[in-house]
């Protein structure tokens, strides 16, 4: 994340995100994913109510457009809870690397991200297509 900015999490998506430890099937990558977002959500973000997020901050269910600042490649995705996950959709989970990073920026922000063969890449959030938030839809 960047050192400047705590991620923003909106009360609904950090009451699901601690939810999930009660569904998500006993793997080990998925539960130490899921330790670190816990983490990352009850002790470095800051928690606000759904309609109080900014309509530039990255939540649950929004289409957001990054950049690889190494590869400069540039990704839309949405950001998803695991069960909605989809690769062929660009659907990708709040658990992954990458959907980790992203929860909680700003348009403009950027994050580290640690990918699976240990090396590290820094990620921008470009653009912000949707956030159900922006758009009225607070229980989405």
């Amino acid at each position: 994340m960047d050192t400047n900015q705590l991620p923003i999490i909106t009360e609904l998506d950090a009451a699901r995100i601690r939810e999930l430890a009660t569904r998500l099937p006993d793997r080990a990558e998925r539960l130490s994913a899921l330790g670190e977002l816990i983490e990352m959500v009850t002790h470095e973000a800051h928690i606000v109510p759904s309609r109080r997020v900014s309509p530039d901050v990255v939540t649950v269910n929004s289409i957001v457009s990054f950049r690889d600042e190494v590869t400069r490649s540039v990704h839309k995705v949405t950001l998803v809870y695991p069960q909605d996950m989809s690769i062929g959709e660009r659907r990708i989970s709040v658990l992954s690397p990458v959907g980790r990073a992203l929860l909680g920026q700003s348009v403009g922000g950027s994050s580290k991200v640690e990918l699976p063969d240990g090396t590290f890449r820094q990620i921008r959030v470009l653009d912000l297509h949707f956030q159900p938030e922006a758009a009225g839809e607070f229980t989405r």
